[in-house]
């Protein structure tokens, strides 16, 4: 049984990982950084499209106690939920490629099943896995860095497959919203092909710059050493601000 996860923000941690899957996370990231140093190949990075934050964030009872970034594991509960782990970790950017220290990134999706944690009339929607959080937070340090271990979205009437993930840079008052897609074939728990796939997604399709759609378009891969399917993905979320240094008590 795999315990929550501490978080020291400003420097991130590795999740409490067996030894050579840690290493491979360990270098993992480092790999990430020495496509984005500050200032390098600025040009080549792609703004991450805005679009919209849907009607399913959650309400502020519905938000778990413990808003980490482990949407995999709830409070204290002692199961865990039900679906493909997954690992989305990157980092938060201007559009120079520097790091943006305090942004405050957020995450939140369907279960398994296709339900989401948000509900109008409880503290939850009932139908959610009850083991789900449904929503995380990070907030990252001086080298832009976030991560989330979370499971493989679920599928409801009108969609494909998608994370809602947003950004509230320091001076900030009001999030950024993006959408992540999966690069592939979405099938249901019974293995049919879904009626709504990326290629006709109103969300996805209305990305109408290539390679703004093409950046939230991830292809995920398998973690090295598991047996349960776990998977792992990336993504740099850039913004094209330039932040307001992060004020802190003295």
């Amino acid at each position: 049984m795999k315990t929550k996860m501490d978080i020291e923000f400003d420097k991130p941690q590795v999740f409490y990982l067996p030894l050579n899957r840690r290493r491979f996370f360990k270098s993992m990231a480092l790999a990430s950084a020495g496509f984005t140093l500050p200032g390098y190949l600025a040009e080549a990075l792609t703004i991450t499209p805005q679009v919209t934050q849907g009607p399913y964030y959650p309400l502020a009872n519905n938000i778990p106690l413990d808003k980490d970034n482990d949407l995999v594991q709830l409070n204290d509960n002692t199961s865990i939920a039900n679906g493909i782990i997954t690992y989305l970790s990157g980092r938060v950017l201007d559009s120079n490629g520097n790091p943006i220290r305090g942004a405050l990134i957020e995450l939140w999706h369907a279960d398994r099943e296709g339900d989401y944690l948000y509900s109008a009339s409880a503290a939850r929607n009932p139908a959610c896995d009850a083991n789900f959080a449904g929503f995380g937070q990070f907030l990252t340090g001086s080298t832009g860095q976030y991560k989330f271990r979370t499971i493989k979205a679920g599928l409801y009437n009108g969609r494909t497959r998608h994370y809602h993930i947003a950004v509230t840079v320091p001076g900030e008052l009001t999030r950024y919203c993006s959408q992540l897609f999966w690069n592939e074939t979405a099938y249901d728990l019974n293995g049919n092909a879904w009626a709504t796939q990326n290629a006709n997604d109103m969300v996805f399709t209305g990305i109408t710059d290539a390679n703004q759609r093409a950046s939230v378009n991830l292809s995920y891969t398998a973690v090295p050493g598991t047996t349960t399917g776990e998977v792992y993905g990336n993504f740099d979320f850039v913004r094209n601000v330039t932040p307001v240094e992060p004020a802190y008590p003295s």
